[in-house]
């Protein structure tokens, strides 16, 4: 069974006010996939991972209750990942607080670099999302290669885009007084 070193990177949905950005020897790095079980198909062409599924590939760090990766001919064409949340961690450069994504459920496109989280879609980036900058939608996408990301749902022309922008010092409402 070939995986692509690619094949979860949905974890790198950066924040449209953030510059984050993925190490650039993430990719590079092998990848580790720990579940209590593990089904390859080769006739469907996917490998079905459930129970407790940890994933790491350099800083990246993800946590599901199941993943599936979809190969054709040896090549990983699209990942998904679901839980309760789906958890994914990344380090964008050394010194910098980390990437955090949750979604019900996950998708990553490697052919494409499209990243999207979806159900209860949140990112951020820092120690925690109540103190951080981040994105509130039902599903977030982001094209790695365009740098762009759209958040809310574009085909069904409803729910709603929540952002919060913590001021510069960081500093939580509740710590001002």
């Amino acid at each position: 069974m070939k995986c692509n070193n690619t094949v979860l990177l949905f974890a790198f949905l950066p924040m449209a006010t953030l510059p984050v950005q993925a190490l650039e020897t993430d990719s590079k790095q092998p990848m580790y996939i720990e579940a209590d079980t593990a089904t390859y198909d080769e006739a469907k062409g996917q490998t079905v991972y459930l129970g407790n599924v940890h994933f790491t590939q350099g800083s990246i760090e993800s946590f599901s209750d199941k993943m599936i990766v979809y190969q054709k001919e040896g090549k990983t064409e699209r990942v998904e990942t679901f839980g309760n949340p789906t958890r994914v961690k990344q380090t964008p450069n050394p010194g910098k607080a980390d990437w955090h994504g949750l979604g019900q459920r996950g998708e990553h496109f490697p052919d494409t670099g499209i990243l999207i989280l979806y159900e209860k879609a949140m990112a951020w980036q820092g120690d925690k999302p109540e103190t951080s900058d981040r994105v509130n939608s039902e599903r977030i996408e982001y094209d790695s290669r365009k740098s762009v990301m759209k958040a809310g749902d574009f085909t069904k022309g409803g729910g709603r885009v929540h952002v919060t922008l913590q001021p510069e010092d960081n500093e939580s409402p509740s710590k001002a007084k």
